[in-house]
Formats: structure tokens, sequence, C-alpha cells
């Protein structure tokens, strides 16, 4: 079974929207500025960048920013986005479309950010470490990766193992249209804290008329030992670390290229 091959947010130009309607915190903006205060400017890559959310303040702060993505839907809303900005700052960006689980990213970066609670978006811990692998082969020596994301310990917490379908807080967007979601659990490995579902996302226009989409997700809720070992077997050092019971957050340097075997290919990890 294949899973997570469906992008959600390229159902629709709506569904793209309605995420920029519910991410908007900018703490984590605000903390990858302070710790970039007294460098810069600088070369910066951002994978899973969707519509430029981190991306687009960091250039407004005189950086070179490219960012990746594999939705269509996410990178033209950014684009859409960075047009309005000053020419000199659209200049400073740059949008590619890609799986950054299989396709090579980059290099020659100062900074990497994985933000956004990246891994969440990943099947397996051998692809989440896969892209820490890719974050530090795209790093100059020296070079920082920055990582936010939730995390689990111990197997997978109950509330994921619920049975029944589960609907999300439908949204209105200003246009009329509704985006409503929905997932099912069909599979699960508790001890090694995976996660299958079926997910829908529908989508009502104003005129009545409907789009849905289905698709499987798989999900790895990562833990704090697991993100630490990743940074230290592919080279880096945490200088900065905020770990609460929900959220992980390390901002690392990249010493040498460790000498690491190959890891097997992403491309075969997809299906968990």
């Amino acid at each position: 079974m294949r899973c997570n091959g469906t992008n959600m947010y390229d159902i629709d130009a709506h569904a793209a929207e309605s995420y920029d309607q519910t991410e908007t915190y900018t703490h984590d903006v605000e903390l990858v500025q302070d710790l970039m205060k007294t460098r810069g400017p600088l070369r910066i890559l951002e994978p899973f960048c969707g519509t430029g959310r981190i991306l687009i303040p960091l250039a407004q702060d005189g950086h070179e920013l490219v960012g990746l993505d594999k939705s269509k839907a996410m990178l033209d809303r950014a684009r859409t986005k960075i047009a309005q900005l000053p020419d000199e700052l659209q200049r400073r960006i740059t949008l590619i479309e890609a799986d950054v689980t299989t396709d090579d990213w980059p290099k020659g970066f100062d900074v990497v950010i994985l933000g956004g609670n990246w891994p969440y978006e990943l099947p397996t811990a051998e692809v989440q470490e896969g892209c820490i692998e890719s974050a530090a082969a795209s790093l100059k020596p020296g070079g920082y990766v920055f990582h936010d994301s939730d995390h689990m310990e111990g197997e997978l917490d109950g509330s994921w193992r619920e049975p029944g379908i589960h609907k999300r807080p439908e949204q209105l967007l200003p246009d009329g249209t509704r985006i409503q979601g929905t997932s099912e659990t069909i599979w699960y490995d508790a001890p090694r804290r995976l996660w299958r579902a079926r997910r829908t996302t529908t989508v009502t226009f104003p005129d009545g008329k409907t789009l849905r989409k289905e698709h499987i997700q798989q999900k790895h809720p990562v833990s704090q030992a697991e993100v630490r070992g990743w940074l230290d077997a592919h080279g880096f050092k945490i200088e900065y670390a905020k770990e609460t019971p929900e959220r992980i957050i390390y901002w690392a340097k990249r010493a040498a290229r460790p000498d690491i075997a190959a890891l097997p290919d992403r491309r075969s990890l997809q299906d968990g």
C-alpha cells in the first residue's frame, strides 16, 4: 500500500489557502531570527517551505532563501505572496517544486530550516533521518540546522489508536468556500509509533458543488532521543535546545562531514 503519495493541499487551491488561515503563529520565526541575529546575510534552505510563512520574513531580514516543497498549490500561493514584495526581496527567494524525501537538495547553505513540525509529514523514522542526512550534505562546514517539531515518547499514544472517523474543524474561507477534513485510523504499530489513516478532504464551493479527495497517510511521531541521535550521527553538535513535554527545538552546528554508510533507498521506504 502506497502511503503519503498524495498531497492534500493539491486537491484545490483553496486547501492551501486554508493552511494560511490556520498556520499564523510566528514564535518559531522570531526564535530563528534571534538565533541568527549576529550572523548574516546568510544563504538559507527551507525544505517543506509551504506558503512561505517562515521563508518570507527571513528574506525581509536580508537573507537569501531557497524553498523546497512538493505541493504545487502551496508553492503557487507562496509565489502570489512573494509577487507582492519589492523587486529586491523577490530576487532573494527561489522556490523549487521537489519531493524532499527522494530528490536531491541544493548545496552550499549556511542554514537549513526544518520547521513547521516537518517529521509529521513523513511515514517512517528512516525517511525522517534521511532528511537530517540531506540537511548535513546541504550545509557548508560550520553551518546550522534548525529543527522544530512535536515529539512522542514511548509507545503510540492511545488517542492515535481510537477507531472511527474523526472530523477536523470545518474552515470557512473569505469567498464562502468550506474545507472539511476527516481521518480514520486503519492500522498502527504501537511499539514502533507508526500510524496509518484514511484521510479525506472535501471542498464545498459557494454554489454548492463539492470536490472530495481521499488518500492514505502514514506518520511516525518522533521521540526526543531519535532526533538527538540523528543529529549526532550526521555530524551535528546541538548549541541550543528547548525541550518541553510537547515540543523539541534544536539549533545544531555541522562540524565535518561524517563517514556514514549510505542509508537505504528512501524511495523504497515511502510505503512503510
